[in-house]
């Protein structure tokens, strides 16, 4: 792994470890909401997210804003977010990525 993936995963797990879910005082890598995170060496994030409530509109908020906070970080050139096991899961995806 070269310094400059390192450095992209220490800011994005920096990110991360600040984010609070909108129903919990923990962050999100003490929760089971993201299922898969993978960052990519030419700064592409790919994100698999299961939202704590299915029916939320703040949750959908509260992860559209995570996905903008991460396009904002140094070296990140994408991002896509898959929200998986709720019902309308694709809608909810389409929703997030437009």
């Amino acid at each position: 792994m070269g310094r400059k993936l390192a450095a992209l995963q220490r800011r994005i797990a920096r990110v991360f470890a600040g984010w609070k879910d909108p129903h919990d005082r923990r962050p999100y890598p003490e929760l089971d909401i993201v299922q898969r995170l993978e960052i990519k060496e030419d700064g592409e994030i790919a994100l698999t997210i299961k939202p704590s409530r299915p029916h939320c509109p703040c949750c959908l908020l509260d992860i559209d804003a995570l996905r903008k906070r991460l396009c904002e970080v140094k070296g990140v050139t994408f991002v896509h977010v898959e929200i998986v096991d709720i019902p309308a899961a694709g809608r909810w995806t389409r929703s997030i990525n437009r």
